[in-house]
């Protein structure tokens, strides 16, 4: 069992650079959709961004705090059921990055790191899009272990965190 939001620091940093994003009305439209398993897209963005921040303050070498926190709580910004079916939704794997950033670009003021994070969060299935800086690397890597513990529900959230 993972257990997610229990560390006082990691909440505090994601408050600290994500208030606007977890204040935001559109974003808070991600409460509604189920990503994977019973997880909503909501709380799975909240268990990349605090995955992240563990693995960033684990590492030895710079990280640009405010960007790894904002791109991931952004990286599934995309605003729909992926599991109705729609065309609109086909091939969703592939193309929500893509629609994530420019729902984030719509709603935020990003950076060139953010836009990365949020673009290149699929790879290797989007094999084209390699994340490139430390942060988007965290952050990709972030997303592929809180989606295997959602899907295996084997994650457990502090009641500060939701």
């Amino acid at each position: 069992m993972l257990r997610i939001g229990y560390d006082k620091k990691i909440l505090n940093i994601m408050k600290k650079y994500g208030a606007d994003i977890l204040e935001n009305e559109n974003y808070l439209k991600e409460r509604e959709f189920i990503q994977h398993g019973t997880t909503t897209t909501y709380t799975h963005s909240l268990c990349v961004t605090c995955i992240s921040i563990s693995l960033a303050l684990k590492r030895n070498k710079p990280i640009d705090m405010r960007s790894l926190v904002r791109g991931a709580l952004l990286h599934d910004y995309f605003l729909y059921d992926w599991h109705e079916n729609n065309k609109y939704h086909n091939l969703h794997g592939y193309t929500h990055a893509k629609r994530s950033l420019e729902n984030a670009t719509a709603d935020f003021k990003l950076n060139r790191i953010e836009r990365e994070i949020i673009y290149c969060h699929m790879f290797p299935l989007n094999i084209t899009r390699p994340p490139k800086s430390r942060e988007a690397r965290l952050v990709c890597m972030a997303d592929k272990i809180c989606a295997s513990y959602e899907t295996l529900n084997r994650l457990e959230y502090s009641p500060e965190l939701l």
